[in-house]
């Protein structure tokens, strides 16, 4: 098991990867379909920004930021807004059901103003009910279904799952889920979907992400547990 919690900031500064999410009025993303993309739009930009095509600069801001609290700041954006974003360096994807764009880590007293200016916090959507899909060649992350958590937080968590799903893998089953958009099925209900206990499930899950406690989650609350691909509980 790979357990996860923020170890001390390098130098006391934070640093934080910076993740939005395209959300027009009308249609609205579902709740699901958020957490979804954000998890393999994580993955695969720091596969992207980590790679020895990557800008140097880029790249060294990543790894700075690998070494510490690997905090992520979601934020959503619409129209005008997420146009204007795009043009700060990092990472747009649009592999799944929801434009996300990642950038490139950075202080969180620092950040470009044409993303620091997008709001973060109140991204509550709704989820629809919605039937089990295939997780074949898909990483699996169990949301923590005792835990309250809007839509912009447990996309962070999820976000954090695929990261340490991606590190944990070797580096020829990591190109190969990459290569096919690091897809991910994301569980909010376990016992529903497998008659699978939460408990259960943290004790014998590969990656287990428990978080910081900065928002919504008391400190040391595991919000995610995660499957690599092929290893999904049920």
């Amino acid at each position: 098991m790979t357990p996860y919690a923020d170890p001390p900031e390098p130098d006391g500064v934070p640093w934080a990867l910076q993740v939005v999410v395209r959300v027009e009025k009308d249609p609205s993303p579902a709740h699901l379909a958020v957490l979804r993309s954000v998890a393999s739009a994580v993955a695969l930009a720091l596969a992207d920004l980590t790679s020895e095509a990557a800008e140097p600069e880029e790249r060294a801001r990543t790894e700075r930021w690998r070494a510490g609290p690997i905090r992520k700041v979601v934020r959503r954006a619409r129209g005008a807004g997420w146009t204007r974003q795009l043009a700060v360096p990092g990472v747009r994807s649009h592999h799944g059901e929801v434009d996300v764009a990642v950038h490139v880590p950075g202080p969180v007293d620092d950040v470009h103003p044409e993303v620091g200016r997008l709001q973060v916090g109140g991204l509550s959507l709704e989820q629809p009910d919605e039937g089990p899909r295939d997780p074949a060649g898909r990483a699996v992350l169990v949301v923590n279904p005792h835990v309250e958590m809007t839509t912009g937080k447990a996309a962070a968590q999820v976000g954090h799952a695929a990261q340490l799903v991606l590190q944990d893998l070797p580096a020829e089953a990591a190109g190969a889920w990459l290569a096919t958009g690091a897809p991910v099925e994301v569980v909010l209900d376990p016992v529903g979907a497998w008659g699978e206990d939460w408990d259960r499930l943290v004790a014998r899950a590969p990656v287990v992400v428990a978080d910081g406690g900065f928002t919504e989650v008391a400190p040391g609350t595991v919000t995610v547990v995660a499957f690599p691909p092929g290893d999904a509980p049920g």
